[in-house]
């Protein structure tokens, strides 16, 4: 019997063009408002999966120039049981991931890698799962995994899982840039938040939304002047090296600077991606620089 094909897949990151804090809700989640949009900055996913009789095994690797959790503590693992225990199936899965896309830096590396394996794996035993049910299983393992399932860019309220589709999103070349410092989520919550969003999860009640997909599907310096992002000015207080890369960009010709997430990922948007790859190269060894394109799909995968 022929053994199974090993597929390789392709994992964007993502960056939020915009990100408000509208409050916290009472089981400690935070309600958010943001503008996320996939980038074409990859992780390598390869997935060997095949129905066993025996118990259900998985494993999964990680390599690449960039440091993230294996085994269990993998959110990709973790998305993979996820799969068997809906499918109530016993399987041998093998994971492997190429790390390209830095951590804590708010690109969503991880969450990305982890939706791979939940819109691919049940296809490769052979199963099928309902959209609506993969969407429940990635809003359990993280608050970016429901994003990446759909890969296009939205508008995504709630912790992540309410997504509206930008239709029409408009050509976009960006540099990111990574500097040495990550940024803690937690710490992001717990200490960088301004006194707005403060004040409205201290008195219980949210921010009011801003964000409308019918407002945004026109030009593209309506949506530039739709960028901020609610972490950044106390992130950029605390952390030296997100200010000095901000002010690293708009020198470089960014036509707009935001930090991506809860940091330390600064991103600059450009005319095109010939400006974005010039600017990108100037940056030197002490950060990480990046010249991408926004995505409007998912990206293709190929099988070996």
């Amino acid at each position: 019997m022929p053994s199974a094909p090993i597929h390789e897949f392709r994992a964007p990151a993502k960056v939020n063009l915009a990100l408000r804090v509208l409050g916290q809700r009472a089981d400690g989640y935070h309600e958010l408002e943001s503008i996320m949009v996939p980038i074409s900055l990859y992780d390598h996913v390869c997935i060997h999966a095949r129905p066993t009789r025996g118990p259900a095994t998985i494993s999964c690797a990680v390599k690449g120039s960039v440091e993230a959790p294996m085994g269990e503590e993998n959110i990709a693992w973790k998305a993979a049981r996820a799969v068997l225990t809906a499918l109530d199936l016993s399987a041998r899965v093998d994971i492997s991931i190429a790390k390209n896309i830095p951590t804590q830096a708010g690109l969503g590396g991880g969450s990305s890698d982890a939706a791979i394996v939940l819109r691919r794996l049940p296809g490769l035993l052979g199963r099928r799962i309902s959209r609506g049910r993969v969407l429940e299983l990635a809003a359990s393992l993280g608050a970016d995994v429901p994003f990446f399932v759909e890969c296009r860019p939205a508008i995504a309220r709630g912790i992540g899982e309410l997504l509206e589709p930008l239709v029409g999103f408009p050509r976009m070349a960006m540099v990111v840039v990574v500097p040495p410092t990550g940024v803690n989520t937690a710490w992001a919550y717990r200490s960088a938040l301004p006194a707005v969003c403060k004040r409205s999860i201290a008195k219980g009640r949210a921010r009011p939304a801003a964000l409308r997909a019918a407002s945004l599907q026109l030009s593209r310096e309506r949506l530039l002047s739709r960028l901020s992002n609610d972490f950044e000015p106390g992130v950029s207080r605390a952390v030296a090296d997100v200010a000095r890369v901000r002010d690293l960009l708009a020198g470089a010709g960014a036509q707009h600077t935001v930090m991506t997430g809860s940091g330390s990922a600064m991103v600059g948007l450009f005319p095109g991606l010939r400006q974005a790859r010039a600017a990108a190269s100037d940056f030197g060894r002490r950060d990480r620089a990046f010249a991408v394109t926004g995505l409007t799909a998912a990206p293709v995968h190929k099988s070996r």
